[in-house]
């Protein structure tokens, strides 16, 4: 049996790709995810800090109005999601290093929460004396 033959006299002919045509789609893909995936966990840890160390100023605010206003520091009691930072660091207070009790210097302390793990940075602190840091690789740099 012949094959139809088309109205330019060409036979019909099947059109699709081939396996090998989509295996090089399907690598060209990879190759992207591969190299774009790295670069946007960046960007959102990035915003992910952005959020922390901005409930971190926030609640250092609240701290100053109350020792204004006491004398003294208040332990900050506060969880996740309090003070802007969205769920996804967990704020706390503790005592300064070497400055006695936390009525006199606060030290307060955004620690990623279990999924959003930041390497680089770590957990983010601010004290009351003016001193900020993070306890991961990023140095000074965690603050810029």
């Amino acid at each position: 049996m012949k094959a139809a033959k088309s109205a330019s006299g060409t036979a019909g002919r099947i059109h699709g790709f081939t396996l090998i045509e989509l295996m090089i789609v399907v690598a060209i893909l990879a190759i992207l995810a591969a190299i774009s995936y790295p670069s946007y966990l960046d960007f959102m840890r990035k915003g992910w800090r952005t959020e922390a160390r901005s409930a971190l100023m926030q609640q250092m605010q609240q701290q100053e109005r109350q020792y204004t206003m006491t004398g003294q520091y208040k332990r900050y009691e506060g969880g996740s999601g309090e003070g802007g930072a969205g769920g996804k660091y967990l704020v706390e207070s503790g005592n300064c290093e070497g400055q006695g009790t936390i009525e006199r210097c606060i030290r307060l302390t955004a620690t990623p929460q279990p999924g959003y793990s930041d390497p680089e940075v770590g957990a983010l602190w601010i004290d009351s004396m003016g001193d900020k840091g993070c306890n991961g690789t990023a140095g000074a740099k965690c603050w810029q």
